[in-house]
């Protein structure tokens, strides 16, 4: 487990006084710095890391730390301050004390740079060794020869670029990544996006000190070579735990968009056109903010993101986005949030685009647009897949580890090349209302599902795909929820 501490700094930290701080951490403590700088560690006098520091980011917009901090804290701060996050590793009784020594280092950040500590309150009993201990990354408290595994102790578990790291890292390694919050926490959508993978689990630790899978409520036990798997002693009457069951109040609507384009690899391509058309169709504002990790600290900029892209070029480059904050935000424009995969591949370069589009109760999504997206799409000649579904959740787009139902689809759509290799007549024959979209030879289809609230039809839409293709369409599978 690790202690996170967040200084907010009206001013930009100098490296003196990054330095002074540190010395405040722990005189006793030795400094070493990785990743070119960008990590500080700091290690006992074992040589075991007890806590690392960040370098300091300058956020585009404070409202960052509303999202993912606590609502109202940037009020007092300038509208661009610095963000240094610090954490220690909790590695139980007898060893340092890591939550005074990163506490230490934030409050002599602040005192010579103005702003303010944001510090958790703890939710997580240590009463469970598989909760402390430290490894060789900051992020990570346990590892096993198939599982790492980390815990975070904060209301709102970002997808940090510490978190980030750590998943790129162990994956190499061949290791699935497993993430253990409290049942009251909630993640973000770029961090869901993650865990939604095969090779991750979000382990949600009950009032009860039990722990269960934080999208289906499974209950789990811990194996000391798998990490948590699924607890098959528990008996039927606790599946799912009781901590899942009740649906938290104030639930919304959310749109979740699938999409994937093929673009021309040509000198004047230019990502995120598509995120900003899918982006202002749905929640009416392109993207005020984008990065590589949460907080996302760069005002949106396809340009500039472009740029990035072609350096890590021929290698794939994944993105977040979130839209405007809410003191930017005024209607029609909603919550949204999403990601992109640019991949490239040897027909062109491939943006894989989510977008999830929060609606307050009451406010019901305009699903008459979705059509004109599929024909933007196609008339571009870049739309291999999009599809579209709905859940119940939270509009600020924030997931706690609590029953919220199925995503429902809505519809899919396919491209000019994928119509022509399913063949047309069979593609507008479908068992769904089927819509040709672009020119009578050359036209991509539109199939209408639902509405995302009728519980047939996700029979429906595997009647789809089994028309499709036999084994289901790769493409375009529906998305699992908890």
């Amino acid at each position: 487990m690790t202690h996170d501490v967040v200084a907010l700094l009206e001013r930009a930290p100098t490296l003196r006084g990054m330095t002074r701080a540190l010395v405040q951490a722990g005189p006793e403590l030795q400094v070493r710095a990785v990743a070119g700088g960008a990590v500080v560690q700091l290690r006992d006098g074992s040589g075991r890391m007890v806590a690392a520091v960040q370098a300091a980011q300058r956020l585009a917009l404070s409202s960052e730390a509303d999202r993912l901090l606590a609502e109202g804290i940037a009020d007092d701060l300038p509208a661009q301050p610095w963000w240094v996050e610090a954490r220690g590793t909790e590695t139980g009784p007898g060893g340092v004390d890591t939550a005074g020594a990163v506490r230490g280092f934030a409050d002599a950040l602040v005192a010579e740079f103005g702003g303010l500590v944001w510090e958790p309150e703890r939710r997580l009993e240590r009463d469970d060794p598989l909760l402390t201990g430290a490894t060789d990354h900051p992020a990570i408290t346990r590892v096993t020869d198939r599982v790492a595994l980390a815990v975070q102790d904060r209301p709102v578990v970002p997808l940090s670029t510490w978190l980030v790291d750590a998943v790129a890292e162990h994956a190499k390694e061949g290791r699935a990544f497993q993430l253990v919050t409290p049942s009251g926490s909630r993640i973000t959508h770029a961090l869901r996006s993650v865990l939604g993978n095969p090779m991750a689990r979000w382990v949600a630790r009950a009032p009860d000190g039990r722990y269960y899978d934080g999208f289906s409520g499974v209950p789990l036990t811990w194996n000391e070579e798998a990490g948590f798997v699924r607890d098959t002693t528990a008996a039927p009457e606790d599946v799912p735990h009781s901590a899942f069951r009740g649906a938290e109040e104030g639930q919304g609507a959310q749109i979740l968009v699938d999409l994937k384009v093929l673009n021309p690899a040509d000198a004047g391509l230019r990502l995120g056109r598509s995120v900003e058309f899918l982006s202002q169709t749905l929640a009416g504002s392109v993207p005020a903010l984008w990065g590589t990790g949460e907080p996302a600290t760069l005002a949106w900029d396809p340009a500039d993101l472009t740029a990035l892209a072609r350096k890590r070029a021929p290698g794939s480059s994944w993105f977040l986005f979130t839209g405007p904050p809410n003191a930017l935000r005024t209607e029609p424009v909603r919550p949204f949030s999403g990601t992109l995969l640019v991949t490239r591949v040897p027909e062109g370069v491939k943006e894989s685009i989510t977008l999830a589009v929060g609606h307050p109760p009451g406010d019901e999504p305009d699903l008459s647009v979705l059509s004109a997206l599929v024909e933007e799409f196609t008339s571009r000649g870049v739309l291999q897949t999009i599809s579209v579904q709905r859940r119940t959740g939270r509009p600020d787009l924030g997931y706690e580890a609590r029953r919220s139902g199925p995503s429902l689809p809505i519809g899919l759509g396919i491209g000019v090349e994928g119509v022509a290799s399913i063949g047309s007549e069979r593609a507008l024959t479908a068992p769904v209302p089927a819509a040709p979209v672009g020119p009578p030879l050359t036209h991509a289809v539109w199939y209408w599902i639902g509405d995302g609230t009728e519980a047939d039809s996700q029979e429906r839409f595997r009647a789809l795909m089994a028309h499709l293709h036999p084994g289901g369409f790769p493409a375009a599978r529906q998305r699992t929820g908890g």
